[in-house]
């Protein structure tokens, strides 16, 4: 397994990239309290200090496990501690694991026990002159992490075989454990699936130093991030407290690729000024249209999409007719009147008057009516009543219209405070 040209095949499953190669800003990384951890970690690991009273209850392996969610921008915070620390970085090519998922699968702990001689090998072909080449072994003797990044993408790629499982299943023995140390290289090992994490939880903390979860953004987080884009993009404007509370169960790079998105959406409808250019509206259209979606709500569409079963009612003991035909049928005249009312147009002015109105007289009921309208509930008989006398919220999604609700509300709760009430 030393050879040259199968190390060399080995490599092209590998992406080494030199330190000084790293192109990114500090500024551009969410820092969280978790992070700290991470560094923490790495810097025990560098340190390789045996006077420190951590060595007299712990013996590192250079294995740490991260569990956290799709659209987290730690895949560019470890680039930029490889960048200041001058740690090789090297992680998985999923074009080529793509084009021989079987091969890449049945071979990935004899790549990880090879890996010293391959990265040798690598960084050879990477020297441009014979002073380089003379000074491999220095060049060669810094530190090295390979990031196993286990997101969807991989998964698809290795049509569903199971790679964390095959990882601790191999290295549960000693003797193979003991040759993946000897390559003293660190390894982090990110997950983004709870169940990974639930199924193999006892072979996870014999073989990892360490198991960190990175939570969602909470809604204090969210708010960090909006204000920090605001901050540094002072001619952009919008409302931070509606959109943390469109924003629910979103990471820092949704956020930041719904915004750019509406600044490119806003400049095509009105194009940019120099002065002032408020883009709420763009972005809560982008989300309710459907244009942009985070990963959380794709991964319940998909699961609905999975697990919808195809229901069939017998007619005339013969013939069978989607459920979903049948359901369709009842609602076709109320989907014909909303459509109506969805058509009616209101001025900005005319349909803040028309909800403050709402919200003054039946606010409570209200919420509770567009919750269900969401939820796609059927509605009671006094919700439809209620509903009958504003039939204007209908006109926008119930995300939109719990919004604009709520907003009259507090202009009403100012207003009677304002003179004594």
């Amino acid at each position: 397994m030393s050879d040259f040209n199968q190390n060399i095949n080995f490599s092209r499953y590998l992406k080494l990239i030199n330190p000084s190669e790293i192109q990114i800003d500090k500024e551009d990384i969410f820092y969280r309290e978790k992070y700290k951890e991470i560094i923490n970690y790495l810097k025990l690991i560098l340190a390789e200090s045996e006077d420190l009273e951590i060595f007299n209850y712990f013996n590192p392996k250079g294995l740490l496990f991260i569990q956290t969610n799709p659209g987290i921008d730690l895949l560019d915070y470890l680039k930029l501690i490889c960048s200041n620390f001058y740690i090789y970085y090297i992680q998985l090519r999923e074009s080529i694991i793509n084009e021989d998922p079987t091969g890449f699968f049945n071979n990935f702990p004899t790549i990880l026990n090879q890996i010293d001689e391959i990265l040798k090998s690598e960084i050879k072909s990477q020297m441009k002159t014979v002073k380089d080449q003379q000074d491999k072994n220095l060049e060669y003797n810094v530190e090295k992490l390979i990031v196993i990044n286990q997101n969807e993408r991989l998964a698809q790629n290795l049509e569903n075989l199971n790679i964390l499982n095959k990882f601790l299943s191999y290295y549960q023995e000693e003797e193979n454990l003991k040759v993946l140390l000897e390559n003293k290289i660190i390894i982090i090992w990110i997950n983004y699936d709870n169940k990974g994490v639930l199924n193999h939880s006892e072979q996870l903390y014999n073989i990892f130093d360490y198991v960190i979860r990175v939570p969602i953004l909470n809604k204090t987080e969210r708010q960090q991030v909006f204000r920090e884009f605001m901050e540094n993009n002072p001619k952009i404007s919008f409302d931070i407290n509606q959109l943390v509370e469109l924003t629910e169960n979103w990471e820092v790079k949704e956020i930041n690729n719904l915004l750019r998105l509406a600044i490119l959406k806003h400049h095509f409808n009105s194009e940019l000024n120099t002065t002032s250019n408020e883009i709420t509206d763009s972005i809560i259209d982008l989300v309710e249209s459907g244009e942009f979606i985070p990963y959380f709500k794709k991964k319940e569409l998909k699961y609905k999409e999975d697990n919808e079963e195809i229901f069939y009612k017998e007619v005339g003991g013969k013939t069978k007719i989607p459920k979903q035909a049948i359901e369709k049928k009842k609602y076709d005249g109320t989907e014909d009147i909303i459509s109506q009312i969805k058509s009616e147009k209101y001025s900005d002015f005319m349909l803040n008057q028309l909800y403050e109105n709402a919200a003054s007289e039946n606010y409570n009921e209200l919420i509770l009516i567009i919750d269900k309208l969401d939820k796609k509930e059927p509605l009671e008989e006094n919700d439809r009543k209620i509903l009958s006398k504003f039939p204007f919220i209908l006109s926008s999604s119930p995300s939109k219209a719990q919004i604009l609700l709520e907003k009259a509300k507090k202009r009403i709760d100012m207003i009677t405070k304002s003179f004594g009430k």
